[in-house]
């Protein structure tokens, strides 16, 4: 079987359940109840205005260092007799495994990117969230996880990744241009996210397990 490039469509993220402050749920919850529409909860309305997210790589995870190294080479002198091994270079940049944890050279930050609904809301929803889990920290710490599924073309979740203790970390601002009049999706904002562990299940043996 040739393998496959993949598709960026086949990954699903959405918050949890609990994501959104009781205070915020409530206070959205009415609007929602008022209008005519297939999402009439707070969380439901929030996820469907994903319109992507990224997690970060690692990098730097070697160091270098200054050192003279050595050779093998057998050197003769002009009359043909051997020098032996001069094995002495010159100093230069030797290149060895870090021993930090490679977790310290992950950026920790996870950016979930949303298109503006109309009248803003699902950005107020969040802006808000935001001034409540810094306030009230003891109510809104954190969210233990955030879980990102990696499906296969029939949708079947083949590897999920695990974002653990996870902070919400900032929310882009708005531009108001009286020019755009216009309706437009291409139209976005991001969301930081900080978390402090990562981890990657591979769950082709257990998919049950996560439906």
């Amino acid at each position: 079987m040739l393998s496959l490039s993949p598709r960026s469509d086949l990954a699903k993220f959405t918050f949890p359940k609990d994501f959104l402050p009781k205070e915020v749920e409530e206070k959205y919850a009415k609007y929602l109840s008022m209008q005519p529409a297939v999402v009439n909860t707070p969380i439901d309305y929030l996820n469907e205005s994903i319109r992507g997210f990224s997690i970060p790589g690692i990098s730097d995870v070697n160091i270098q260092q200054i050192q003279h190294s050595t050779n093998s080479i057998q050197r003769s002198g002009r009359t043909g007799t051997s020098l032996g091994k001069i094995n002495i270079e010159p100093k230069t940049d030797i290149t060895y495994n870090g021993s930090d944890n490679p977790l310290d050279r992950i950026n920790k930050e996870f950016k979930v990117t949303f298109r503006y609904n109309q009248g803003f809301m699902n950005y107020f929803m969040l802006y808000e969230t935001l001034f409540y889990r810094i306030c009230k920290p003891l109510d809104y710490p954190c969210d233990p996880v955030f879980v990102i599924d990696l499906l296969s073309e029939t949708g079947a979740i083949i590897g999920r990744v695990k974002l653990m203790d996870v902070y919400m970390s900032g929310i882009d601002g708005i531009d108001f241009d009286y020019s755009k009049i216009e309706r437009n999706d291409a139209l976005t904002f991001d969301v930081t996210f900080k978390f402090n562990n990562i981890d990657y299940d591979f769950c082709i043996n257990n998919i049950e397990k996560f439906d």
